[in-house]
């Protein structure tokens, strides 16, 4: 089994709050993520798979880039997270915006050599989220 990896960037505000709480129980839990904020996010997508006999890759890195421009960076860079169907009824921790990355990208990361192992966001150089689905 050999693991590709891709790595991106991409710069996002957010707010993080359950609208079931109040604005005190809300900066009780969230602090002054309670707040609108934005992080420069970096995106680590692996792929887990055995080479293609034809190619020698798991995965063309050029397909993986152009999968992850249009399902993902396209829609969330410069974006206020809160305002965006995909995290319509999610509150947008780090945690959830990797779930909600893995839905997008399962069937569309998928072949019959290859398959999404995990997606890994970095919200700070000291913080991240690994999700294997």
């Amino acid at each position: 089994m050999i693991y590709t990896t891709r790595k991106e960037h991409f710069s996002s505000s957010n707010r993080l709050f359950n609208k079931n709480l109040s604005d005190k129980d809300n900066e009780l839990i969230f602090g002054k993520c309670s707040n609108i904020h934005g992080h420069n996010y970096y995106l680590e997508i692996t792929v887990c798979g055995e080479t293609d006999p034809t190619t020698g890759y798991v995965i063309d890195l050029k397909l993986l880039k152009q999968i992850i421009d249009k399902e993902i960076l396209e829609k969330v860079d410069h974006q206020h997270l809160n305002d965006l169907e995909m995290f319509k009824d999610v509150i947008p921790t780090t945690e959830n915006i990797a779930k909600v990355f893995w839905n997008i990208l399962k069937d569309k990361v998928c072949s019959w050599n290859y398959r999404l192992y995990s997606i890994k966001i970095y919200e700070t150089e000291k913080n991240f989220i690994e999700y294997r689905g």
